[in-house]
């Protein structure tokens, strides 16, 4: 079943509205203005006889509130890892962890990461808490 809007974007009508409709961000999806403008295009260019269904209206505009809801989760969870990884070494060192590590006593697989004052340690599966700058090499 074909929508005005599809009609739309299909039958080139306003092709500069549609093509900046189109508009992606850049993971590739539709952005919050994109969807708005295809919503404006959408009621603009829809039949008077036959106006869009309410549970269409509706559900769509639900989608927007989820849209900019998952953004803003995003852009807020972002912010949190880029905060806590600028002020802990804790956690961009928990990266180790899984990884196998070689050090001057040998190599095993890191298990844990801990700090004690202002030492790094990594608890190395065989050889117990090693500090960071014991590390010479690190393998997938």
């Amino acid at each position: 079943m074909s929508t005005p809007l599809t009609n739309l974007l299909s039958s080139g009508t306003n092709s500069g509205l549609a093509s900046q409709a189109t508009s992606t961000t850049p993971g590739g999806n539709l952005g919050e203005s994109a969807f708005l403008t295809l919503l404006a295009a959408e009621l603009q260019y829809q039949n008077p006889l036959q106006p869009m269904d309410n549970t269409q209206f509706v559900a769509q505009l639900a989608q927007f509130s989820s849209l900019a809801a998952v953004t803003k989760q995003s852009t807020t969870l972002n912010d949190i890892l880029s905060t806590l990884q600028q002020q802990n070494p804790v956690v961009q060192l928990s990266q180790l962890i899984g990884k196998t590590v070689s050090t001057q006593q040998g190599s095993g697989v890191v298990t844990a990461v801990s700090q004690q004052g202002q030492n790094l340690l990594v608890d190395v599966k065989g050889l117990g808490s090693v500090p960071v700058s014991d590390i010479t090499q690190v393998q997938a």
